[in-house]
């Protein structure tokens, strides 16, 4: 059971199946050579070998990891040319960060009702929110920071799949965040984000935990959630209050008691070393 007041129904949750399966729907494709670094880069033995091989192979993918290993924060005033040097300077944790960003931004060019911008701005505070709880309470920070950027996805698959119906009720909606996306979701297509970007989420070979996670951040609390769907519920509130410039004071009452019990962060929440993060959120880069 979600927070919104209409719930989608078993019936346009078949028929979106169908139309799925059928190809009527086509769901967001994304490289192969994104997928395949997606899956080797959880590995504990892929070689930084096998990384440059893959990365060599998508032209865009390698321009980036080019550019990140020779920024400052990497490389001071060394100049790397070789994507195995970079990929090994990176790292693969914050590599698979930028593998994951750069495939799921270019699966989604032009979506109608839609403002891009704004949707990966809210999508990449919610990633680094989830990010930085997860290292807070020792829950896996790349798992934490996929559930995050994807939460959203469900909204612009849908917005792809039915591109009438979105531009005409989401055009002047387009700062309808959380809940009330997906409460107005139901009334236009009958389900919600959560659902559906759980299924691609899915289809795209993520872990049951993250996929979990991503159909589960906008339901009522329960003993029943997992510690990363509790984590990825609370960093999209508090994205959302990022957003919408609510001062961090009046959105902590606000956030589910029980998701803060479970995950230990009340006092966290409230320390002015979180203040600081919370005020930093504001000034994330998007995905461009």
């Amino acid at each position: 059971m979600s927070e919104t007041a209409t719930i989608p129904s078993d019936q346009a949750r078949t028929a979106f199946m169908a139309d799925v399966v059928s190809g009527r729907i086509q769901l967001p494709t994304i490289s192969k050579v994104v997928q395949q670094l997606i899956i080797g880069l959880r590995k504990q033995d892929i070689s930084f070998h096998e990384i440059g091989r893959l990365v060599e192979q998508d032209p865009v993918l390698s321009a980036r990891v080019l550019r990140l290993a020779n920024s400052p924060f990497y490389c001071g005033r060394r100049n790397l040319a070789s994507i195995q040097d970079a990929a090994s300077v990176i790292g693969t944790n914050a590599l698979q960060t930028l593998v994951l960003a750069c495939g799921v931004s270019a699966a989604f060019v032009s979506v109608s009702g839609v403002n891009l911008g704004q949707f990966w701005q809210d999508a990449v505070t919610t990633a680094s929110t989830a990010r930085l709880l997860a290292q807070r309470i020792g829950i896996d920070p790349d798992s934490a920071y996929s559930a995050g950027l994807l939460s959203g996805t469900g909204h612009l698959i849908l917005c792809q799949a039915f591109p009438t119906k979105a531009q005409a009720a989401f055009t002047r909606y387009t700062n309808l965040r959380g809940a009330k996306l997906a409460e107005q979701e139901v009334i236009t297509f009958g389900l919600s984000h959560p659902e559906v970007g759980a299924i691609w989420a899915d289809r795209l070979s993520f872990p049951t935990d993250t996929v979990d996670a991503i159909a589960r951040h906008l339901d009522l609390p329960s003993s029943s959630m997992s510690a990363l769907s509790r984590l990825t519920a609370l960093a999209r509130q508090l994205a959302e209050a990022v957003a919408e410039r609510t001062p961090l004071e009046k959105v902590i009452p606000h956030l589910p008691a029980v998701h803060l019990e479970a995950l230990t962060l009340s006092e966290h929440l409230q320390s002015p070393g979180f203040a600081n993060q919370f005020e930093a959120l504001s000034r994330i880069n998007t995905l461009s």
